[in-house]
């Protein structure tokens, strides 16, 4: 279920209270406490914009907004989805490197959460992915949405609605040889523990046996786009509930966007 498209809301407005460092790390002042399906943090949400990498990024996200909202239109059917799978080898590493997930966009009805599982590389089977997991963003809640109504908060954040686009969390290494695995976990209860569903990159994984994630190279960088759908059996398949960006590092970029079918228009 949906509300009405009601535009963008805040774009960054860190300004509204300072972040911590610790580390070399410029974390959010507010953190998400939800750990559903008993999943661990590898490391907390750091703020956009604050450090050379997630510059670059940001110096790229005006462009990536403009394409996300063209082609993935609020309450319009994405029929390019089967186009633009994200099959579980679409996200194979072939060389060692410290995947980054930003956080890009809400407009999804419910609160969810993103979590990866990095194992060794495995064809789809019908299962869950296996290896070692990690809970990338606790809730995906986030003021930068199309969720106006019931997510607006003038662009602070609150333990409820934690996220800004272009925060992000730094993960540790793949290895080459090794996969990331995504569960987006949809529709959260009301203490954060459990989803009513959990959707992987193999549909067959998936409770609907439907897909819920599509993915994109908008450019020639290391950058996956990477949408989803929260609705059990798709829903209004607009595949733009949470949207996050994916810093796979260019070696494995280069040999990942040759495996991808869909191109978002430039």
């Amino acid at each position: 279920m949906k509300i009405p498209h009601l535009g963008f809301c805040v774009v960054l407005g860190l300004a509204s209270s300072l972040a911590f460092t610790a580390f070399g790390a410029t974390y959010s002042p507010v953190q998400s406490t939800y750990r559903p399906l008993g999943w661990p943090i590898y490391d907390k949400v750091q703020t956009a914009n604050c450090d050379a990498k997630a510059q670059d990024f940001e110096s790229r996200r005006a462009t990536f907004l403009q394409m996300v909202t063209r082609s993935l239109t609020e309450g319009m059917r994405y029929v390019s989805a089967s186009q633009s799978k994200l099959d579980p080898q679409r996200l194979y590493f072939f060389s060692d490197y410290a995947p980054r997930i930003y956080f890009f966009m809400d407009g999804g009805w419910y609160t969810s959460a993103l979590g990866v599982t990095i194992g060794n590389a495995a064809l789809p089977n019908g299962q869950a992915p296996s290896g070692t997991n990690y809970l990338v963003f606790p809730t995906t809640n986030s003021c930068y949405s199309n969720n106006c109504t019931t997510k607006q908060t003038n662009g602070k954040r609150t333990t409820a609605v934690p996220l800004l686009s272009g925060d992000f969390v730094q993960l540790p290494t793949v290895k080459a040889g090794q996969q990331l695995a995504l569960a987006f976990m949809a529709n959260l209860d009301s203490s954060g523990s459990t989803p009513q569903y959990t959707y992987y990159n193999d549909p067959n994984a998936n409770p609907d046996g439907l897909q819920h994630m599509v993915a994109f190279f908008p450019d020639n960088s290391q950058y996956m786009i990477v949408s989803f759908e929260d609705t059990y059996q798709s829903g209004d398949g607009d595949f733009n509930d949470v949207v996050v960006v994916i810093d796979v590092g260019v070696n494995n970029a280069n040999i990942l966007r040759q495996a991808i079918n869909g191109t978002l228009p430039k």
